[in-house]
């Protein structure tokens, strides 16, 4: 096993001891399911040390505070600081983690919402958005020049992600500010919209005739419906598909243009991805069960 990288069934962990970019250059970065006896400190790290929390909850004492954390919350460790963190027994907690520095490490943290005085934040994303890109990073755990470049430019990512997120949370608040009525209303009416008009729309329609930006609409349909509008479209087309290859004797062609797609390879292709079956097989099925 290679000395700067780790791996068993709780844990995977990888050093860098190359510091290929002075702006901003990975220390380690890891992933681990802790015990429910696990716990860190009191220490001093020399980098900052991000966590995302996937599952379960912990405790972190940072500046003589306490915070109790769980899923979808990240905290911050900067360097010279005394932290003591540790599971919650009763509901240990899962984490990935990377640490970092380099002379803009604080102001990118700065500009993603970290700071000393607030070392806690959500995470405004799904935890495992960042997990991908930390496991992306342990992929290439290999010591070679290739690699070193990938892992730096996956740093990159996951502190851009960072600064993403809280940008995006910033205008998700503004937006909320900026419309007169509530998200249900919106959400009512674009559904409205979309089962009268499903055949020959596109999100862009939905978003302009309710008088919404596409991106709150998206925003309020993964709200209150968890799914995007796009993916709410497309489910309804396919429903509407298939009603009608149960109900009717029209050709895959007419039922494919009803639903709103002219070529019906494209219609085949995605109505088999929701329902396993290519739409000849879904109907004959439907027959053979009629017949039994």
């Amino acid at each position: 096993m290679e000395e700067h990288y780790r791996i068993d069934a709780n844990f995977r962990w990888l050093a860098s001891a190359v510091k290929a970019n002075e702006e901003l250059y990975l220390a380690q970065c890891g992933i681990e399911r802790c015990l429910p006896d696990k716990f860190y400190g009191p220490s001093v790290r020399e980098e900052y040390h991000v966590h995302i929390i996937l599952y379960g909850h912990g405790i972190l004492k940072i500046n003589g505070v306490s915070h109790t954390l769980h899923r979808g919350q990240l905290f911050v460790i900067p360097p010279g600081v005394e932290t003591y963190y540790y599971s919650v027994p009763e509901d240990p907690w899962s984490y990935t983690w990377v640490s970092f520095s380099g002379t803009r490490a604080s102001f990118f943290l700065e500009k993603a919402g970290i700071t000393l005085e607030q070392p806690v934040r959500d995470t405004y994303v799904e935890p495992e958005d960042f997990l991908k890109l930390t496991e992306e990073i342990l992929n290439h755990h290999e010591l070679t020049v290739a690699n070193e470049l990938i892992r730096t430019s996956l740093l990159y990512k996951i502190v851009a992600l960072l600064v993403d997120s809280k940008n995006q949370k910033a205008a998700e608040e503004k937006i909320k500010k900026d419309y007169d009525y509530s998200p249900d209303i919106y959400v009512n009416s674009a559904l409205e919209f979309i089962h009268k008009h499903y055949n020959e729309i596109r999100v862009s329609d939905i978003a302009s005739y309710i008088g919404i930006s596409r991106y709150y609409l998206t925003h309020i349909f993964k709200e209150k419906l968890h799914v995007s509008p796009q993916e709410y479209l497309l489910n309804y087309r396919m429903n509407q598909g298939s009603q009608l290859l149960r109900t009717t004797r029209l050709s895959i062609q007419e039922i494919s243009e009803r639903v709103g797609y002219e070529n019906p390879l494209t219609f085949s292709k995605i109505f088999k991805s929701v329902y396993g079956l290519s739409p000849k097989n879904y109907r004959n099925k439907i027959l053979e069960e009629t017949k039994d």
